[in-house]
């Protein structure tokens, strides 16, 4: 079982946590799925530009053995074309950076545990959202280990594995741990997720942002495939806090901080993360050490230069 210390979240979001975790906001409302509004804020706001994607994903390879922790990264930026790197399992394993739009790649193995892995990719056809650096479809990328496909992304993945492998060689679990967005954006603005919150759940499209009402004042909404799952006026005095919606039926708690977008100077960034829960009767997430943490969305925004 994947730990929470293997989440490698920021910094930032350790500490939200721990601020919840004292008393500071209590869980505001629970909203059943059936009970979400469209998010109308999303027609009157701007994508965010130049955002990262880091993506973490846990196989696991036998029960004697550490799961198998691969990290991919989107990145893109006003001034080039999107790009993709990849990081194996340890800290001796470095990031690759793959610069052609298509490819394969074979990585050594670092230790005992990791076995060596083969990559496969295409993005030679990707299409692109207006926010995320993650392609939307027309992609592929492919991880293979001790010949099991240990990571299938993309809507092109399953053919290219069929295809290149004859259906010979079998599709190991991997779970999805944690992804960070990290984006510059505008004071009206909003950053696009597709997400899975669990293994073998549907992906779900979350929108994150924050917009200037007509009386002036702030306002936070997140949005799940359309509809409004959180809105949280007054920011200046609301900056942080947290609240509890129903995605496919199990409790995903979101929680945000925007002090240092609002406080600080020069500006801090935005934090807003959705984190899923196993059950309704677990505890909100409040250690680092806790055991089995379900999948996070953690969305850091950094204020755009005027």
């Amino acid at each position: 079982m994947v730990s929470a210390s293997s989440l490698l979240l920021p910094s930032s979001v350790r500490d939200l946590a721990s601020c919840v975790s004292d008393g500071a906001v209590r869980v505001a409302c629970t909203t059943p799925a059936s009970t979400l509004v469209t998010a109308s804020a999303a027609a009157s706001s701007s994508p965010s530009t130049h955002s990262v994607a880091v993506s973490y994903h846990a196989t696991p390879l036998s029960p004697s053995a550490p799961p198998l922790l691969l990290r991919l990264t989107w990145s893109h930026s006003p001034v080039g074309p999107p790009t993709l790197s990849f990081a194996g399992p340890t800290a001796s394993c470095p990031a690759v950076l793959l610069r052609r739009r298509k490819g394969t790649r074979s990585l050594p193995s670092y230790d005992q545990h990791h076995p060596p892995l083969a990559l496969f990719w295409d993005l030679a056809a990707a299409k692109y959202g207006a926010s995320s650096p993650e392609p939307l479809s027309g992609f592929y990328f492919v991880a293979v280990a001790n010949a099991e496909v240990v990571l299938a992304v993309g809507d092109l993945a399953a053919e290219f594995v069929k295809t290149k492998f004859e259906g010979q060689i079998p599709k190991a679990r991997f779970l999805p741990v944690s992804r960070a967005d990290r984006v510059v954006a505008a004071p009206n603005a909003m950053h696009t997720a597709r997400v899975r919150f669990a293994e073998g759940a549907p992906e779900h499209e979350v929108s994150v942002g924050c917009a200037t009402t007509s009386g002036g004042g702030e306002e936070l909404w997140v949005s799940v495939d359309g509809k409004r799952a959180v809105h949280a006026r007054r920011l200046r005095w609301n900056f942080r806090g947290n609240q509890t919606v129903f995605v496919d039926g199990a409790p995903v708690d979101v929680l945000w901080d925007l002090h240092g977008w609002w406080f600080r100077d020069p500006p801090g960034c935005a934090v807003v993360m959705l984190r899923a829960r196993s059950a309704l009767e677990s505890r909100l997430w409040l250690e680092e050490e806790a055991a089995a943490p379900g999948f996070a969305l953690v969305v850091q925004a950094l204020k755009a230069p005027h």
